[in-house]
């Protein structure tokens, strides 16, 4: 059964000024998802597909930023029968407490 779109925006610095980035996510646009927590502090989605050639490597699509009520949104979207298209949370750095800030986030739901 095919999923409607998951869109979403966000605002990302361009020059003096602000630029609003629409995303728009198809089901079967990417196999699994990764979400990355990054400086500032934020959230990005990364897409994930594997590669033709060569074999067993992945291509990673770096999606954009993604704020908290709409990261909560896509968790609930990228559910697939008892698991997740979510497959892999990561932290940019050592100074995030990544395990805490998960935690947190799913407090609210």
């Amino acid at each position: 059964m095919k999923k409607e779109p998951f869109v979403y925006s966000y605002n990302k610095p361009c020059l003096d000024w602000y630029q609003t980035v629409n995303v728009t996510i198809n089901d079967g646009d990417y196999l699994y998802f990764r979400i990355e927590r990054r400086y500032g502090p934020s959230w990005w989605l990364i897409g994930m597909s594997p590669e033709e050639k060569p074999k067993f490597r992945w291509a990673d699509t770096d999606l954009g930023e993604i704020h908290e009520g709409d990261l909560l949104r896509f968790i609930e979207w990228a559910k697939i029968g008892n698991g997740s298209q979510i497959i892999e949370f990561k932290s940019i750095s050592g100074d995030f407490d990544i395990l805490g800030e998960l935690l947190r986030l799913t407090d609210r739901t």
